[in-house]
C-alpha cells in the first residue's frame, strides 16, 4: 500500500483491514449523530471525510466513543487519523458511494493539522441528484440524496403526529426549482426546520435569488404533496454556498430576482394526545369482543396491559405468540421483531443463539404496564408498536370507557402512514404514499 507525500495514504488506497500504522489526512466535511429522532436512539457518530485527491469516505464511531470524538472532530477542520479499521460500507444511510468506510474506535488517534497544510482539500462534496431522478429514490435509504435548487417559496412551520415518539413533530416545507424550472418539495423536520430562519432568507431573496443545497436527505412520496426530499439526522443545508454548481445554477436562472413567497403550511395533521388516547383506548375485554375481519386494515387501538409470557414451543425467534393481560381479562397477541426489539432492547436474531424461548419469555414478562399499539392481523391482533413512558403516563391519565365495537373512528384510521400506488408514469419508483409524518 503506497503513501503520498508526507507519509499519508490516500483514501483510494485503503483496503479491508485494521490500519494501525497507516495515516490519512482528511477534512471533516460533515459530521452528525446517526440517530432515530422518533425514539432518540443513537447509533454512532458519522462523518463524511475528504482527502487531497477529492475522494470521499464515510466514517463511524460507536456510541461508546462518541463523547471523546465529538470534542476532537470539528466540521470543516483537517486531521491526521491513524489506528482505525476499514470495513465494508453499511447497507443503508451512506453519504457517498465509496464501497468502504472507516470505523473509529477507542484506539483511534486524531491529530489536528493546520489549515494551511490542508488547504488543498475541498471543504464540501455532494452527489447531486437531478430533479427528474428523485422519484426513483422513493423510500430507498441505501444512499442519502443531495439536491440543489433555487428557493421559490417557504411555508410556515407545521406539526405532524409521530406514533413512535408519541408527540407532534414540527416540520417546515420549502419549494425549490431547478434550472429547467422543475419544482421540488423539501421537508425539514425537528430542529432543522424550526431553526430555519424563513424571515431572514425571504428578506435576502428580495434582492437576489437564493440557491440552496440540501445534503443527507431521503425521498418520500407524501399524500397530497408528492415526491419530497425530507431531512434525516444526517441532513445539512447550505445557502448560497461558494461552489461551482451554485454559481452555474444562479447564472442559468431565467428569473434571478423573483421574490421568495411566504406561504402558510399547506398540509399538516397534528393530534391532541389526550383526544387520541380517548378515541383509541381499549381494554382487553373490548378487544376480544371485536371481529378483526370487520375492522379497517389501518385501524389501530391503544392498550395498557402487562405481558404474561410467550409460547416457547415454536418460532419464537421469528414471531412471539404472547399473552397480554389487564384488569378485564387476558388474550393472545402476536409480536413481530420490531416491537419485540423495543421490549427487550435487542433483536430476536441476536438472542436466538444464546437465549432459550423460556429465557426470552422471562425477559418480556413483568408486572410493569406497557402501552401497546394493537392492530388487526389475520383474524387476530398484533402489536404494531410499543410506546414510550411518556405515552404510558398520558394514557394512564385517561379514564377507560366502553365504546362501540366493530367500527374505527376517523382519527383511528389516520393514526398511521397510508400507502397508495403512485402514477403509472413513475414505475421506476416504489409507490408508497405516506402522510407527512416521517422523520428518520
Amino acid at each position: 500500500m503506497g503513501s503520498s507525500q508526507g507519509g499519508f495514504t490516500p483514501l483510494s488506497r485503503l483496503t479491508l483491514r485494521n490500519h494501525g500504522w497507516i495515516r490519512v489526512r482528511v477534512r471533516v466535511s460533515r459530521i452528525w449523530v446517526a440517530s432515530n429522532p422518533n425514539t432518540g436512539q443513537e447509533y454512532g457518530l458519522d462523518s463524511l471525510l475528504i482527502d487531497d485527491e477529492g475522494v470521499t469516505m464515510q466514517a463511524r464511531a460507536p456510541p461508546s466513543d462518541m463523547k471523546r470524538l465529538k470534542h476532537q472532530l470539528v466540521e470543516g477542520k483537517v486531521y491526521a487519523l491513524s489506528n482505525f479499521m476499514v470495513c465494508t460500507k453499511m447497507k443503508c444511510y451512506m453519504a457517498c458511494r465509496n464501497g468502504l468506510m472507516i470505523y473509529m474506535g477507542g484506539q483511534t488517534v486524531v491529530d489536528e493539522i493546520s489549515d494551511d497544510a490542508g488547504s488543498s482539500i475541498p471543504l464540501h462534496s455532494f452527489e447531486f441528484v437531478d430533479f427528474g431522478d428523485v422519484p426513483s429514490r422513493n423510500k430507498d435509504n441505501s444512499l442519502f440524496t443531495d439536491v440543489i435548487g433555487q428557493i421559490v417559496s417557504i411555508e410556515e412551520e407545521g406539526q405532524a403526529w409521530k406514533w413512535e415518539a408519541y408527540r407532534n413533530m414540527s416540520f417546515r416545507n420549502l419549494h425549490l426549482r431547478d434550472v429547467r424550472g422543475r419544482p421540488m418539495n423539501v421537508a425539514l423536520y425537528g430542529d432543522l426546520g424550526r431553526n430555519f430562519d424563513a424571515e431572514k432568507v425571504a428578506k435576502k431573496g428580495r434582492d437576489f435569488s437564493i440557491v440552496a443545497v440540501f445534503a443527507g436527505m431521503l425521498v418520500q412520496l407524501y399524500k397530497g404533496i408528492g415526491f419530497t426530499v425530507r431531512s434525516t439526522s444526517a441532513s445539512k443545508y447550505y445557502l448560497d454556498l461558494d461552489i461551482l454548481e451554485v454559481q452555474e445554477l444562479r447564472a442559468s436562472l431565467a428569473d434571478q430576482h423573483k421574490p421568495i413567497d411566504r406561504l402558510p403550511c399547506q398540509l399538516q395533521n397534528p393530534i391532541n394526545p389526550t383526544e387520541l388516547v380517548d378515541n383509541s383506548l381499549r381494554t382487553v375485554e373490548q378487544l376480544k369482543s371485536l371481529n378483526p375481519h370487520e375492522l379497517h386494515s389501518r385501524t389501530k387501538f391503544l392498550c395498557i396491559v402487562t405481558l404474561k409470557g410467550i409460547n416457547c414451543t415454536k418460532d419464537w425467534w421469528y414471531k412471539l405468540d404472547a399473552v397480554m393481560e389487564d384488569a378485564t381479562g387476558a388474550m393472545n397477541i402476536v409480536i413481530f421483531d420490531k416491537p419485540a426489539r423495543k421490549l427487550v432492547g435487542v433483536s430476536a436474531e441476536e438472542l436466538v443463539e444464546e437465549t432459550t424461548g423460556e429465557q426470552f419469555s422471562a425477559i418480556i414478562s413483568s408486572h410493569q404496564s406497557r402501552a401497546l399499539v394493537v392492530a388487526p392481523h389475520r383474524g387476530g391482533f398484533m402489536v404494531a408498536d410499543v410506546l414510550n413512558d411518556d405515552a404510558l403516563q398520558a394514557s394512564s391519565s385517561v379514564k377507560m370507557e366502553s365504546k362501540g365495537v366493530g367500527e374505527s373512528s376517523q382519527d383511528e384510521e389516520n393514526m398511521e402512514i397510508k400507502e397508495e400506488r403512485e402514477p403509472k408514469r413513475q414505475k421506476n419508483a416504489r409507490g408508497n404514499e405516506a402522510e407527512q409524518t416521517d422523520s428518520e
